[in-house]
């Protein structure tokens, strides 16, 4: 007999669950309405009519959707799988808001829904690329839907509801609270988020790298859409400015899930080479090249080949992130990836049609791609073209390390990831940063087309000298030890110059100020990373007379007892005082220096621990920022005794050098993207 439960508030789940049932219906009519609008001429009028609608009742759909799953959370309904899975009645607005995008499902959602807007934006703007390209847009939304859907059809799984009853997650109601009519009644509060996802930059992160993952899908559609037309250069204006904006919004959100990571974990850094954060990174790094390329095939048909295929490929490498972290393949390799959620079937398919599809429509198209051009070797373009190649093979080293998980898993073999992950692609990335400065540098004394070397030398002259002369002073005082970062920084500064006398001295022509303002930006990007990485010391070594068990944790660790104070490097430090909020402990740890044996507090910080019920001990650092370096703190063991504790403290010289790169880096993208919407594309993409 079937339990009458009590108390459930059905409705607003069933009217989720119709609306995703709608967007997916009519994204697949959309489909085929602009399938039919682009091979029908006799009846395109009609066809594209339908087609619009069936769009515009999509992108209705998934907003109905959000609203009913922000309603289910923001009324604490938690007879909801997902609501009581990542919200909690004590949290606050600003996370009550991030518990939307907490779990698989709502990041799905924030993804369709992204993409369905700007496919939106994309209809009214596209005019006769309309389409092509809404044909292929409405297609992936028929795939991201579908992630929503939560059914199964010969046992495999399609997609996961984020409006699951919490009692139908359960296989047997026999002993459990489930089996009771008013069970509602026990379930007074959820489990709320990991403590880790407390953080500000948590609830902008996550949306702005979706929304940077659905922009991706704009020039892929365009590519795609040309081959169907057989128009192989007006496209790339086109989907231009969108490029520029999927470069800005995606770069933005993999910085703010680095600076999320500097607050939050207690790695020490910004980055940590996690297998989540390498998939973010490479659609990313396949764009830039494919950006770089786009340039080139303006003015040469030899580089449309690899406009189309690192600008396709960007997409799908977009899929294969959401694949990696999806799919529960990385669960063991990775503090960020969901387990298995059972849509890995599903996930490899949605990939594999987008990959295959480029594939084939390239592979169709080729020969008439015309990619003879001019070989100038002092020329802007081919430099910028190797420069777009080593980018493209940097990301290509990233990925394949990144997938040995899933290596693994298809062939059954047992080669384990790197240990120090950092290291690692320290050591392998730092000869393709070298070589991407290298180019940066030279391209700025470089015109399109034929260049006299004399001139070039001339130009590049004063830079180069000045990178020397900077160089040296940063051997000798012992800031670079590493020949290769030797090399690199040099390099680095060499490119910092070239673009800093190209700014102001004009030494190329045409001069695009927005590209030498990006690539201004990301050589101080990449010299505060290279600074910081190898110069980031960590100063807690135990001065105490308390052992702690092993030569590494004396001298990473140190304790302190209450009142007590010890030296840390330049500094004194002192526990002085704890404070209980909730589930936290803040131990306060004063910095203190010494002036005629008289203590003087520099500064404070607050490294906390979260005792979470569910979820265990989380360590949460504290950081103090100053001009040249940060002062980075955390609790490294939790004690029941509160007298004393065990930090570990770690200064990050030159990091804010890294910050400022990535402000003008986004600077230049920003301007970049306003000044190409302008005008004559007008974002006629």
């Amino acid at each position: 007999m079937a339990i009458k439960y009590l108390g459930e508030h059905l409705f607003p789940g069933g009217l989720g669950d119709f609306f995703v049932w709608l967007g997916f219906g009519t994204a697949i009519l959309a489909t085929v309405f602009y399938w039919l609008t682009f091979y029908r001429r006799d009846a395109r009028n009609r066809f594209v009519r339908f087609a619009r609608i069936s769009y515009i009742i999509h992108a209705i759909s998934l907003m109905m959707v959000a609203g009913a799953l922000y309603y289910l959370i923001f009324k604490h309904y938690f007879e909801y799988s997902y609501v009581w899975q990542y919200s909690s009645k004590e949290l606050p607005l600003k996370y009550i808001i991030s518990c939307f995008w907490a779990g698989q499902e709502g990041s799905f959602l924030v993804w369709a829904l992204a993409q369905a807007i700007i496919g939106l934006v994309l209809m009214k703007i596209s005019r006769n690329w309309e389409t092509a390209v809404m044909m292929i847009f409405s297609l992936s939304q028929a795939f991201v839907t579908s992630m929503l859907l939560g059914v199964k059809i010969f046992g495999t799984a399609i997609g996961s509801s984020p409006f699951t009853l919490l009692r139908n997650t359960v296989d047997n109601l026999e002993g459990t609270i489930f089996a009771q009519p008013d069970y509602i009644q026990m379930i007074t509060n959820g489990k709320g988020l990991n403590p880790l996802l407390e953080n500000i930059w948590m609830t902008i992160h996550p949306p702005i790298l979706f929304i940077g993952y659905a922009l991706t899908l704009v020039p892929f559609a365009y590519a795609i859409a040309s081959l169907l037309k057989k128009d192989y250069q007006t496209w790339i204006s086109r989907a231009f400015p969108w490029t520029l904006l999927a470069l800005l919004t995606l770069g933005a959100g993999i910085l703010l899930g680095g600076a999320w990571a500097y607050v939050s974990l207690t790695f020490g850094g910004f980055w940590a080479w996690d297998p989540v954060e390498n998939s973010s990174l490479v659609p990313w790094m396949t764009l830039v090249a494919g950006l770089h390329f786009m340039i080139i095939s303006r003015r040469q048909n030899f580089a449309k080949f690899a406009t189309y295929a690192t600008l396709t490929l960007t997409y799908v490498l977009v899929l294969y992130a959401s694949f990696l972290t999806r799919s529960g393949v990385l669960a063991e390799t990775s503090a960020h990836s969901f387990g298995d959620s059972g849509m890995t079937t599903q996930l490899f398919v949605y990939m594999a049609t987008f990959l295959i599809m480029m594939v084939v429509m390239i592979a169709m198209h080729f020969r008439r791609f015309n990619i003879s051009g001019s070989d100038v070797l002092l020329s802007r373009e081919f430099w910028m073209f190797i420069g777009a190649i080593v980018i493209v093979l940097a990301a290509f080293q990233i990925i394949f390390t990144t997938s040995i998980p899933v290596f693994n898993s298809l062939f059954h073999t047992d080669t384990a990831p790197p240990s120090d992950a950092v290291g690692f692609y320290n050591h392998w990335q730092a000869p393709y940063a070298l070589l991407i400065a290298g180019f940066i540098a030279f391209t700025q004394f470089l015109l399109f087309g034929s260049n006299q070397p004399a001139q070039f030398i001339r130009k590049g002259a004063i830079p180069f000298f000045c990178a020397i002369a900077l160089t040296i002073p940063l051997v000798v005082l012992d800031i670079l030890r590493d020949m290769n970062y030797i090399f690199l920084v040099f390099f680095i500064l060499f490119a910092l110059f070239g673009s800093l006398f190209n700014l102001i001295f004009k030494t190329s022509k045409p001069r695009n100020l927005p590209a030498i303002i990006t690539h201004l930006g990301f050589v101080t990007f990449i010299l505060g990373a290279v600074l910081t990485f190898s110069n980031s010391k960590v100063i807690s070594n135990n001065t105490s007379e308390f052992d702690l068990g092993d030569n590494q944790k004396n001298n990473e660790n140190l304790v302190l007892m209450r009142q007590d104070t010890l030296c840390m490097n330049e500094y004194y430090v002192a526990y002085t005082n704890n404070r209980v909020v909730g589930n936290t402990t803040h131990y306060q740890v004063d910095f203190l220096t010494k002036d005629n044996d008289t203590y003087k507090k520099a500064f404070t910080l607050y490294p906390s621990v979260n005792v979470h019920p569910q979820m265990g001990a989380v360590y949460n650092p504290d950081t103090r920022h100053f001009i040249d370096r940060d002062f980075y703190t955390y609790i490294a063991t939790v004690s029941k005794d509160p007298d004393y504790i065990v930090i570990k403290a770690i200064m990050n010289p030159y990091i804010n050098i890294l910050w400022l790169g990535a402000i003008i880096m986004l600077t230049g993208f920003s301007w970049a993207f306003i000044r190409r919407s302008r005008g004559r594309l007008r974002l006629r993409a």
